[in-house]
């Protein structure tokens, strides 16, 4: 990995994301390419950090499973979209039900809460703050699943999610994406609000799954734009 020396004034637990977040973009964009190899030391000397947060930022793109420890250390993982499918699939049918039974339990203060974070939402959103608004969204997802109070799938579904998370990041990419995305939530969280269960399932499903469509349709494109022949090629 080249190193570019880039040196990040920032206190430690904004510079851990910091450092996942622009190693999340080489990835999805394709800088780092599948199989490029990361290590602690490369990464601490890049971003003139001890080894410490360099490992921790390591760390969290397993947790994404952007990154896999072999046998010759750690490298960005060959994407693989018939596991991301299964896995983001079963993801979706978990958080669904979580967010149904979160809407029969959630209590005043619950709801206080997840109305704190779509009004952090609207205003991301309108100063066009699409970094900060991507981590308002995964508290929104994580605090109505929270509500369930059943805490063997809340970890079920923390699991799954961090395998899944990163694909956020493409979907708000898409042109108008953000400012739809956060008028499904009002929808879904106006019948959260009231307790219509089934409604919320219904609404958290076409939501994740349409999400999961548009993040395969993107990561095939970026597949068929690699393999394409160039016009030498084509020769």
């Amino acid at each position: 990995m080249e190193t570019n020396n880039i040196k990040l004034n920032l206190t430690r637990e904004t510079l851990v994301d910091r450092i996942v977040e622009i190693l999340e973009d080489r990835i999805l964009t394709g800088e780092l390419e599948p199989k490029t190899r990361l290590s602690e030391i490369h990464v601490a000397n890049e971003f003139r950090v001890s080894r410490a947060p360099a490992r921790e930022a390591l760390q969290r793109l397993e947790d994404m499973n952007l990154v896999r420890k072999t046998h010759f250390g750690r490298e960005v993982v060959k994407f693989s979209y018939e596991e991301f499918r299964d896995t983001y699939e079963l993801k979706n049918v978990v958080e669904a039900f979580g967010a149904m039974e979160g809407a029969l339990k959630a209590t005043n203060r619950d709801l206080k809460k997840i109305e704190s974070v779509m009004k952090k939402m609207e205003k991301c959103l309108n100063s066009r703050e699409f970094g900060k608004l991507r981590y308002l969204n995964y508290q929104f997802h994580d605090l109505m699943v929270t509500c369930s109070g059943n805490e063997k799938l809340i970890t079920t579904y923390l699991s799954l999610v961090k395998q899944v998370r990163w694909a956020t990041s493409l979907s708000l990419l898409l042109p108008g994406r953000p400012q739809r995305a956060y008028d499904e939530h009002q929808a879904i969280f106006k019948q959260f609000k009231q307790g219509e269960a089934e409604k919320v399932r219904s609404l958290l499903e076409t939501h994740s799954n349409d999400n999961m469509e548009r993040v395969l349709s993107q990561l095939e494109d970026k597949e068929g734009q690699k393999k394409a022949p160039s016009k030498r090629e084509m020769l």
